[in-house]
């Protein structure tokens, strides 16, 4: 019966540390922001391909108004449309790690608020 007991002790020890670290690595918070910009594009030449990247500098708000200056790339042939509104996960260490466009009605009121 102790060993069991032992057994999943361990067993949840190593699924709340595995829990903790793929949040601390590859968690983050909503931030939400509006496409202003055309973005800076960049284009690279490399093994015969050609790669476009478009680089945003630009303000985004969470779900309670709290403003954050983030950076993020789109690597696309055209950039982002303007006026579209994103939805960023942000990990503290890492900066922006996903986004996705999203209806108006979707970004939180105080987000909104200071978005337009």
């Amino acid at each position: 019966m102790k060993k069991i007991i032992g057994f999943f002790v361990v067993l949840l020890i190593f699924a709340g540390g595995s829990w903790f670290a793929y949040n601390y690595f590859y968690g983050g918070e909503a931030y939400y922001t509006q496409i202003v910009t055309e973005g800076e594009k960049e284009t690279d030449q490399s093994s015969g391909e050609t790669f476009t990247t478009y680089t945003y500098q630009q303000k985004a708000y969470n779900k309670d108004g709290e403003e954050k200056q983030v950076s993020m790339n789109a690597f696309r042939d055209r950039p982002l449309r303007l006026k579209a509104y994103l939805k960023l996960k942000v990990n503290p260490r890492k900066g922006v790690m996903e986004w996705e466009e999203i209806q108006q009605t979707d970004v939180p009121e105080k987000a909104l608020e200071k978005l337009n």
